[in-house]
C-alpha cells in the first residue's frame, strides 16, 4: 500500500538493463528517498535488479526488451503500459524523473499523469563520433521532446544545449555525476577474482583504461603515447572493456606484444570494475569527446587519480595537478608527458594526490548532495508552473 506524506512525490523511471545509467538511476533514487516520497519503475532484467529491493519504496518491475526487434514488439504490449499507468496513478506523483533516456519515453509521456512535471537527465547532449546515426538522433530527439526540465552533467555543454533547443535557461540544471561509493564494500579485491588473477601481480602499478571500446574513447592516442614515451617500457598498461578495436588499435596492440600490456576485451561485471579500478595506479581517459565519466568519480572514491583529456566534462571532473592530470585532447605527445609524470611521481606526492581525489569524491560527488540539488530543481519547476 502506498502511503502519502507532505513531501514531494517523485516517480523514478529507470528502465535501462545494463551499464552506468542503470547504476546512476538506482543511486539517485536511493538518495532521493531520504528527502522525498519516491516510487520507481525499473526493468525486470536490469543488471542491478537485486539492489532495488534495498530501498523501502513502492516499486514496479516491468519486462522490457533487448535489440531493435524486441523494442518494436514492446510497443504493442498494451498490458505493460496499463500496469505502469495504474501504478503511477496510485502513487499520485508530482514529478516524473528519468535518470536517462529510454525508447519507451514517448509512449510514457502519453500514459503517465499529465499534471506531473517531467525531468530528464541528458547524459550526452552531443552525440559521440561513431554514434551519430539517424536512429540515435531520432532516439535523442524523441526523449527530449516532452520535458519540463533537463539535467546536464557538466557546465561546458549547458549554454550550447540551451541555445540549440531554444530553452529558457531556468529549465536546465547542471548536476554532476555521483560516485558509486558502495563498490569497495560490495566486491572482492583483484587477487580474489579468478579470471583477473593474471593482472594481480601488477596491482598498484598499472595504468588503466576501463570502459566500452568506442572510436571516441581515444585508445589509439593512449597506445601511441605509451609506445613512444621513453621510460614507460616497464610500466604495466591494462585496457578493459567490451567492444571492437579499430584496425589501427589492433596494429598498435600487436606492436606492443613484448610490453606489459593486458587486454580484457569483454563485458565487465561490477566486481570486475571494482577490482580493476581499486588496484590501478592511475586511470586514463584519453577521450576525444565526453560529457562526463562515471570512471573518474569511482576511481576518486578509491583514491585513484585520473589522467584525462581536457574535453567536455572531463576537465570539470579533474582538478589538474590536484586530483589528477589533464592533457590536450587528441595529443599523444602531451598524454605521454602526463603518463611519464605519473610514472615518476614519488610516493609522498602520489599519496597527496590520492587523498585529494578521495576527498573530492566524498564532497563534490556525494549522492545525498546531488539528490538535494535535483529535488530543488524539480520543485522550482513545479512552483514556476503553479
Amino acid at each position: 500500500m502506498i502511503v502519502h506524506t507532505d513531501r514531494p512525490r517523485v516517480l523514478v523511471v529507470s528502465l535501462g538493463r545494463l551499464g552506468g545509467v542503470t547504476q546512476y538511476g538506482f543511486a539517485m533514487a536511493k538518495a532521493l528517498a531520504a528527502v522525498a516520497d519516491v516510487a520507481a519503475i525499473t526493468s525486470a532484467t536490469a543488471e542491478n535488479r537485486e539492489k532495488w529491493g534495498s530501498i523501502d519504496i513502492p516499486h514496479l518491475e516491468v519486462a522490457t526488451f533487448s535489440g531493435i526487434p524486441g523494442m518494436l514488439a514492446s510497443y504493442l504490449s498494451a498490458g505493460r503500459f496499463a500496469r505502469i499507468r495504474r501504478f503511477a496513478s496510485e502513487f499520485d506523483l508530482d514529478i516524473v524523473y528519468y535518470p536517462g533516456g529510454h525508447a519507451w519515453k514517448p509512449v510514457l509521456d502519453l500514459v503517465l499523469p499529465r499534471r506531473a512535471r517531467i525531468v530528464l537527465t541528458v547524459h550526452d547532449p552531443d552525440l559521440h563520433p561513431g554514434e551519430d546515426s539517424l536512429l540515435h538522433r531520432l532516439f535523442h530527439c524523441a526523449n527530449r521532446r516532452k520535458a519540463d526540465g533537463y539535467v546536464l552533467l557538466n557546465r561546458g555543454q549547458s549554454t550550447a544545449f540551451v541555445e540549440r533547443h531554444s530553452l529558457d535557461p531556468v529549465r536546465v540544471a547542471v548536476i554532476p555525476h555521483g560516485v558509486f561509493d558502495d563498490f569497495p564494500r560490495r566486491f572482492p579485491p583483484l587477487g580474489d577474482v579468478d579470471h583477473l588473477a593474471h593482472i594481480a601481480p601488477h596491482a598498484g602499478r598499472y595504468l588503466l583504461f576501463i570502459g566500452r571500446i568506442r572510436p571516441y574513447k581515444g585508445i589509439d592516442t593512449l597506445l601511441r603515447a605509451y609506445r613512444d614515451t621513453p621510460g614507460l617500457e616497464d610500466v604495466p598498461l591494462v585496457i578493459a572493456g567490451s567492444g571492437e578495436f579499430s584496425d589501427e588499435e589492433r596494429a598498435l596492440l600487436e606492436s606492443l606484444a613484448e610490453r606489459p600490456v593486458e587486454v580484457v576485451n569483454r563485458w565487465l561485471e561490477p566486481e570486475d570494475i571494482s577490482a580493476l579500478v581499486s588496484s590501478a595506479r592511475f586511470v586514463v581517459l584519453p577521450y576525444t569527446s565526453a560529457t562526463q565519466s562515471g570512471v573518474i568519480p569511482l576511481a576518486s572514491a578509491f583514491g585513484i587519480p585520473s589522467i584525462a583529456s581536457d574535453t567536455g566534462g572531463l576537465a570539470e571532473q579533474v582538478v589538474d595537478g590536484e586530483t589528477g592530470l589533464l592533457f590536450a585532447v587528441g595529443d599523444s605527445v602531451a598524454l605521454g608527458v602526463a603518463l611519464d609524470r605519473a610514472s615518476q611521481m614519488d610516493e609522498a606526492d602520489y599519496r597527496r594526490m590520492s587523498g585529494r581525489a578521495r576527498e573530492h569524491a566524498e564532497t563534490t560527488w556525494s549522492w545525498d548532495r546531488l539528490a538535494r540539488q535535483l529535488l530543488e530543481f524539480c520543485e522550482s519547476l513545479t512552483a514556476e508552473n503553479g
